[in-house]
């Protein structure tokens, strides 16, 4: 916990608005390279209203060189020389996990990078948001109601620049303070450790068939209409990408789900749904029907199976251990009061300190002696700090006498 300080809400930038760069690209580069120190970097996304989740802005604020607003959209090919230079020091970022995969299709990738919401969540903050810690930390208030904006609307409105510009403005300060705070803490080498893991995360495959969530949800089990489903879903897909929007707002997953489950049996019976009865959603009835018209041509060996697991579980849900696997269980029971307990004492999230996967893939496991429990929890992930900190809590309530 961190005392609280009074705030001063920031509005606009301490130097103005910056222009934003997008033909003029290699003076800023020459500009940035005349800074020095760590490059604090931010992105904005059409997240729910374009289709992919690409970088529409880029925020770079350097010492010595200030902030600059990046717009990529059409330079991409000339981004080179600005990943060369990002490549000679250390970003400092707010959820880096969710900024580095569009930076990472332009090319862009960081040698180093300091994560203020690990920082945060690592000292034990109730609250991790970038306005929150900026304003508990440093007593600066950040304006937070343009996260959800259109970022791919041009041009960018003034408040929406200023609002970009100050999502960078403060990380350099927010950062030093932190780093502050996390040596006194002795935690300096747990930030590096996680933010290390970020920084090399790979990014997780698409799921092989995305539709099966709406189906779920909107209890479709007859195997023709999960094709119909499919071939609904499919065919969204496609509309979205060519108009370039977000599938939710082509049709909602679950009017698709409703509709493979009535399974239509002619053009009629969609065009004529009151699921399509939105004017938006009637004009793209006919390739709804075109889309799931083979469907009633497949065989039953043609169908999807009713119950899929792309990636099967590794164990069966924890609720059942008791009555089928007591051992699992009473493990499960040292495991996850040890590091509640440890978690406690740390002033931090359970989670933090041991993912509740890695928690219960343990006790599933089990282990023969108390040296292999650390040596487990290394090999399913968890870093070197969380090992120090989380197994000899569980060896000593393994092993109590």
């Amino acid at each position: 916990m961190i005392e609280s300080v009074d705030v001063t809400r920031l509005d606009v930038p301490r130097d103005g608005i910056p222009p934003v760069t997008n033909r003029d690209i290699d003076d800023a580069v020459a500009r940035l390279a005349s800074g020095y120190g760590p490059f604090s970097v931010d992105t904005e996304r059409a997240m729910g209203i374009r289709y992919s989740n690409r970088a529409y802005l880029i925020q770079i604020r350097r010492e010595g060189s200030g902030t600059f607003l990046i717009d990529p959209v059409g330079i991409e090919d000339r981004l080179g020389p600005l990943a060369e230079l990002l490549a000679t020091d250390q970003w400092i970022l707010h959820a880096a996990d969710q900024d580095l995969p569009c930076l990472h299709e332009l090319g862009l990738f960081p040698p180093d990078i300091f994560d203020t919401e690990i920082a945060g969540l690592l000292l034990g903050f109730e609250r991790v948001s970038l306005q929150a810690e900026v304003g508990e930390v440093l007593g600066y208030g950040l304006a937070k109601e343009h996260s959800n904006s259109d970022w791919s609307e041009r041009p960018l409105a003034p408040e929406l620049l200023a609002y970009a510009a100050l999502d960078v403005e403060l990380l350099l300060e927010l950062r030093d303070r932190l780093i502050q705070m996390l040596r006194a803490a002795g935690r300096l080498e747990w930030l590096h450790e996680e933010c290390e893991e970020v920084r090399l995360r790979e990014p997780k495959p698409p799921a092989a068939q995305p539709w099966r969530r709406a189906a779920r949800q909107e209890g479709v089990k007859d195997r023709r209409a999960l094709g119909m489903l499919a071939a609904l879903w499919a065919e969204r897909d496609r509309l979205a990408r060519q108009r370039d929007l977000a599938p939710e707002r082509v049709i909602p997953g679950k009017v698709l789900a409703e509709l493979a489950r009535r399974k239509p049996r002619s053009r009629a019976d969609v065009v004529q749904s009151p699921l399509l009865r939105k004017r938006s959603r009637q004009r793209d009835a006919a390739h709804y029907w075109e889309a799931i018209a083979p469907v009633w041509t497949l065989s039953d060996d043609e169908l999807p199976e009713r119950r899929f697991r792309e990636h099967p579980a590794p164990h069966p849900p924890v609720r059942q251990w008791e009555k089928n696997h007591p051992e699992a269980a009473a493990r499960w029971s040292i495991v996850r009061t040890s590091v509640l307990a440890t978690a406690d004492d740390l002033g931090i999230r359970q989670d933090i300190l041991l993912k509740p996967a890695y928690q219960k893939q343990l006790a599933w496991d089990g282990w023969d002696t108390p040296e292999e429990i650390p040596i487990l929890l290394a090999a399913l992930g968890a870093r070197p700090w969380q090992v120090e900190n989380a197994a000899p809590g569980i060896v000593s309530a393994a092993y109590r006498s």
